[in-house]
């Protein structure tokens, strides 16, 4: 983001180079069939070219943006496992309806939803989704046991400097991930 290459074959290009375990791509729907990579109103560039930079071993999380009907996920899951393995894919959403759309089509794959709410739903009634990714702000390493004690993964967002990034390790974290190069 911070190079003006967030969801572009140069910056899956430049995730790879940094040996990014995965890269973040926002997923739309285009007009037309098929989808897009677009964050904002900023420029759209096409799935497949983005997937297509991926490096050999890394993973994707596919950050769903907008409303998807049956047959929209289909052809999406279609269009990634051209290029990687499901078990490399985490679908994620800021709101659950694609997850639970997404749970009973393809039942094996991982989901995750964003934000610290949907999280400590999860520690009181079963989820749709496998995984929390929350800001490492909001954090403490007493959330985080319990929401890997109830079986979730926990990612910390926003992870952008040395100092944040050695503190959210010590929290436990399954994994943290950042949008912004620096």
């Amino acid at each position: 983001m911070g190079k003006g290459m967030q969801n572009t074959p140069e910056g899956v290009l430049l995730a790879a180079h940094q040996q990014a375990d995965f890269v973040e791509l926002d997923v739309v729907k285009r007009a037309g069939g098929g989808f897009s990579c677009a964050h904002g109103l900023g420029r759209a560039t096409d799935l497949g070219d983005c997937l297509a930079a991926l490096g050999e071993k890394m993973g994707l999380i596919a950050h769903l943006k907008g409303r998807y009907k049956e047959a929209d996920l289909r052809r999406l899951v279609e269009e990634i496992t051209r290029h990687l393995p499901l078990e490399r894919v985490i679908f994620a959403a800021h709101g659950s309806p694609v997850l639970r759309q997404l749970r009973p089509l393809f039942p094996s794959v991982r989901l995750a939803r964003f934000g610290l709410l949907p999280a400590l739903v999860g520690l009181w009634k079963p989820l749709p989704w496998d995984c929390c990714m929350i800001n490492q702000l909001v954090l403490t390493k007493g959330l985080v046991q319990a929401l890997q004690q109830k079986g979730l993964e926990v990612m910390a967002s926003c992870v952008w400097e040395f100092r944040s990034r050695r503190s959210v390790q010590q929290l436990g974290v399954d994994g943290a991930f950042v949008n912004l190069y620096r």
